[in-house]
This record gives C-alpha cells, sequence and structure tokens, in this order.
C-alpha cells in the first residue's frame, strides 16, 4: 500500500492525521486501518480482520505500538 501510494504520487508520511491510512507490518502481508481521530500522541483507527477475520473494530495506539510502515494522506 504505502510503496503503491508513493508511486502513485499520494502523499505519505510519518504522522497520524484523521482520514489517513495507516499501514503497518502487523501480519505477513502487512495491515492498513483508517485514522479516526488524534489526541495528543495517541489516535484511533477503525479496522477489518485485526480481532478475527470479517470483524470490524477499532483501538487507540501510538506509533511506538505497531510496526509502523507510515501513514497515506
Amino acid at each position: 500500500w504505502y510503496g503503491n501510494a508513493q508511486s502513485y504520487g499520494r502523499p505519505v508520511g510519518q504522522k497520524p492525521i484523521p482520514g489517513a491510512i495507516m499501514v503497518t507490518w502487523e501480519s505477513g502481508y502487512g495491515h492498513v486501518a483508517y485514522v479516526e481521530s488524534v489526541k495528543g500522541s495517541s489516535f484511533t483507527v477503525s479496522e477489518m480482520n485485526y480481532i478475527r477475520p470479517y470483524e470490524v473494530s477499532t483501538r487507540t495506539i501510538t506509533t511506538s505500538q505497531v510496526p509502523l510502515i507510515g501513514f497515506i494522506y
């Protein structure tokens, strides 16, 4: 996701902002989640398949808590 976004000219970076896509190495294939909100150094994402297949969930995390690749804006 992250590399393809860069190659297509999409802005990317290391800072979470609402509406961004978080890209991590949280599985063998990688993982993406939607940044819902940011408060201080933590941010809330909504995602699917993090807890179990086909389940939508949310979690509040910091960038140091995940194997972060980056954010797509």
